[in-house]
C-alpha cells in the first residue's frame, strides 16, 4: 500500500510539473505574439528616417571623450533626440518639409554662443516657438540589456505624433550597471536636457519620466528623493510613467506562486539583475535599495501606471499592486491600471486592452501639473 501511495504521489507531482510547464511556455508563446503585433516598432523606425531626411535626428554620447577613455563603459550612454515638429498644423508634412530651417548652433541668427563639439548640431526652427514640457524615455530589458526599439523609439515616434518633444535614453546594462550607473546616467540625461531646453526648445520643468520593466524600476527610483532627482540636484520631474514596473525587487517570493516554473522564472531574473547592478556581494539592505514602493515619500511625483495580471516576468500583484499600494498610502496621485489578459513587454500595446494608453498617459500628465 506504500509503494502504491508513493507512485500515486510520483504521478501527482510529475503531472503539475509538465501541466505547469506546457502553461508557462504558453505563456510565454502568447507574449511574443502580442509583443510582435503591439509593439509597432516600425512607427519608430519611419519617425527616425523623417526626421533624418530633415536633417533633425539627433544621438550623441552623453559622456565627454576624456570621461569614455577613463571608463570605457560610459560609452554605452547615448541620447536620441526626437524633435517635435512646431508648425500649428504639424500634421501637413509637406508644408513642414517647405517652412523647415535647420540652423547651426554656432550660427549667428541662432544666437548660441561657444558651443562645445558635444553640444547637440542644429535647433529647430520650424516657426512660432510653442514651448511645452518634454519626456525622457527609459527602455526596459532587465538591466541586461535595452529594449530600445519597441519601448524607446516607438514610444518617442508617437509622443513626436501627440505634440512633445522626447529623448531615449540608453543606460549603462550588464555589469556596467553597477553601483546605481543607470540611475547617475538618467541623472546626466536630465541635467543636459534641461540645460540645454533653449536649443531643445523644450520646457524644462515638469517633465516627464517614461520606464518599462527595469526601465520602470529606474525612473520610479528616480522620483525618489533618496536615490533620484533630490540626491543628484536635477529638477523635480513632474510625472512618473511606468509600464509594467519592476519595482519589488526583494521580494520575489512574498506572493506565492503556484506555478513553480513562474516563481523560477522571477528568480532568474530577479538575481540576475541584482548580479549586475550589486555584483556578487550583495547584502538585503542593497537590494531593498533599489524596491521603489520602499523609498516613496509625500514629495514623489504623480505616477500614471499600468501593468497585466498575465505578466510572466513582472505580475501586477508582485510589482505594481506593490507600488501603487504604497502610492496610496502617501496620498501621491495616482492613475493605475490592471489589465487580465495582459502580458510583459507589449510597448505601446496596439491592439490590447492597454491601447492608448500613452494618450491616456499625457493627459494625466499635463493634468497633473496644471496644463488642463
Amino acid at each position: 500500500m506504500q509503494w502504491k501511495n508513493q507512485g500515486k504521489l510520483k504521478k501527482l507531482i510529475l503531472t503539475y510539473l509538465a501541466g505547469s510547464a506546457l502553461l508557462t511556455v504558453g505563456s510565454g508563446l502568447r507574449m511574443e505574439w502580442i509583443n510582435r503585433r503591439g509593439n509597432d516598432t516600425e512607427r519608430g523606425r519611419k519617425r527616425i528616417r523623417a526626421l533624418m531626411s530633415q536633417g533633425r535626428f539627433q544621438q550623441f554620447p552623453l559622456f565627454s571623450l576624456d570621461e569614455i577613455a577613463r571608463e570605457r563603459k560610459l560609452g554605452q550612454v547615448r541620447l536620441s533626440v526626437f524633435l517635435r515638429d512646431t508648425e500649428e498644423d504639424w500634421e501637413d508634412k509637406s508644408r513642414i518639409r517647405q517652412n523647415r530651417r535647420v540652423i547651426p548652433v554656432n550660427s549667428e541668427s541662432s544666437g548660441a554662443k561657444n558651443k562645445s563639439d558635444e553640444e547637440i548640431k542644429c535647433i529647430n526652427k520650424c516657426g512660432k516657438s510653442d514651448r511645452r514640457k518634454f519626456a525622457i524615455i527609459c527602455p526596459g530589458g532587465g538591466y541586461a540589456h535595452l529594449c530600445t526599439d519597441k519601448e524607446g523609439y516607438a514610444i518617442a515616434a508617437r509622443l513626436n505624433e501627440l505634440g512633445y518633444s522626447c529623448f531615449v535614453l540608453e543606460y549603462r546594462t550588464g555589469f556596467a550597471a553597477r553601483s546605481y550607473a543607470p540611475t547617475q546616467d538618467l541623472a546626466r540625461a536630465v541635467s543636459y536636457v534641461t540645460e540645454h531646453a533653449d536649443q531643445f526648445d523644450v520646457d524644462p520643468e515638469d517633465y516627464a519620466l517614461i520606464g518599462f520593466s527595469a526601465g520602470g524600476n529606474l525612473v520610479g527610483l528616480y522620483g525618489t528623493e533618496k536615490y533620484g532627482w533630490k540626491a543628484y540636484g536635477t529638477a523635480k520631474p513632474g510625472a512618473i510613467i511606468m509600464g509594467y514596473p519592476w519595482t519589488n525587487i526583494n521580494h520575489w517570493m512574498d506572493h506565492p506562486y503556484w506555478n513553480i516554473w513562474k516563481g523560477l522564472i522571477g528568480l532568474y531574473f530577479t538575481e540576475r539583475s541584482n548580479l549586475y547592478y550589486f555584483g556578487i556581494r550583495q547584502s538585503k539592505a542593497k537590494r531593498d535599495s533599489v524596491c521603489v514602493q520602499k523609498w516613496i515619500t509625500e514629495s514623489f511625483p504623480p505616477t500614471y501606471m499600468f501593468s497585466g495580471a498575465m505578466d510572466v516576468l513582472t505580475p501586477a500583484s508582485h510589482h505594481a499592486d506593490v507600488m501603487a499600494q504604497a502610492l496610496e498610502e502617501k496620498h501621491i496621485p495616482c492613475l493605475y491600471h490592471k489589465y487580465f489578459r495582459l502580458p510583459h513587454g507589449i510597448g505601446l500595446g496596439i491592439g490590447t486592452q492597454a491601447q492608448g494608453w500613452l494618450e491616456e498617459a499625457t493627459e494625466f500628465w499635463e493634468k497633473e501639473t496644471g496644463q488642463t
